[in-house]
């Protein structure tokens, strides 16, 4: 484990200078299957995988579960060793952000809709950290979750904008037997809001289904969607279909054969007095590995 930027900088220079290639991997710890896949994609394609495991204070809004975030240090630590981390980078805030630090990394229009119109700030604070996180690994690859589809597009974008070498590749969503998407923030569901939560997947499923049926009208998709989460009483922060390449560009009317849209869903879990905040989302067109995707999603949500 390394906790120090200058040790870490150490070790890798000396992983380039052998030809070995790089592939990263930033969480914030909580580990599951879902960055297991991320860690083994990555062992399988590079000579070394650095896993980072940081809490980034910049993407918590003041009423958001920073404090309650889950952290499982050691644990985190033995589930990336055991699939094929070299390096696992665990740095202090201090040390991520030393004092005076006045530095932000701002990417604007994409930020603004689905989660960012939500959380005003977030995606400020994941392109600084990631930024840093890139600078300091200067990785071959960085692999990153489809769930977090929004985020993925804006890394990707700030990626090419500001002419990094370093490659977003995203890795399809892990989900859960009933299709649940895999999140460190799983963990705080309540059984009672565990059952209620795997309404979001099944939500999702019913448009896949539909759509692979021939179904084009968003708006009829959008009401079985929406009809199914009624049934817990569930009202979506948001559900929506994207433009992929565009998320600035929102899917009205039909869907044309050569359409490709992201399909976002954001969904707040009230249970007993606590809220837990979850996002999915499915990819529609007509990429045979989406189509593949869709069918996994349908059979288990079903």
């Amino acid at each position: 484990m390394i906790t120090r930027r200058n040790e870490l900088f150490s070790y890798l220079s000396e992983q380039r200078l052998n030809k070995n290639s790089i592939g990263f991997v930033p969480t914030m710890g909580a580990l599951h299957e879902g960055h297991v896949s991320l860690i083994q994609k990555s062992s399988s394609e590079n000579d070394c995988t650095v896993v980072s495991i940081f809490v980034n204070p910049k993407q918590f809004g003041p009423n958001e579960d920073f404090a309650k975030y889950p952290r499982t240090f050691q644990n985190d630590i033995d589930i990336a060793t055991q699939h094929g981390a070299k390096v696992i980078f665990a740095p202090s805030i201090e040390e991520m952000y030393p004092q005076g630090f006045l530095t932000q990394v701002s990417v604007s229009s994409i930020t603004e809709v689905l989660c960012g119109a939500h959380r005003p700030g977030h995606f400020n604070g994941v392109t600084t950290v990631v930024l840093l996180l890139m600078n300091l690994v200067q990785a071959n690859y960085i692999y990153l979750g489809q769930k977090d589809f929004q985020q993925v597009q804006v890394i990707k974008k700030m990626a090419n904008d500001l002419f990094h070498p370093t490659k977003v590749i995203m890795v399809p969503t892990y989900r859960e037997k009933d299709g649940l998407a895999m999140s460190s923030r799983n963990r705080y569901l309540s059984e009672e809001a565990r059952k209620k939560a795997s309404i979001i997947p099944k939500a999702l499923a019913l448009i896949a289904k539909e759509f692979l049926n021939g179904e084009k009208s968003i708006n009829q998709l959008l009401k079985i969607s929406l009809n199914e989460l009624k049934k817990e009483n569930l009202t979506p922060q948001y559900l929506e279909f994207r433009k992929v390449n565009d998320l600035t560009q929102k899917y009205e009317g039909n869907l044309s054969s050569e359409a490709e849209a992201v399909v976002a869903i954001a969904q707040i879990i009230e249970f007993e007095g606590t809220s837990t905040r979850l996002i999915d989302n499915i990819l529609l067109g007509n990429d045979s590995a989406n189509t593949k995707a869709l069918e996994d999603l349908i059979a288990k949500a079903f």
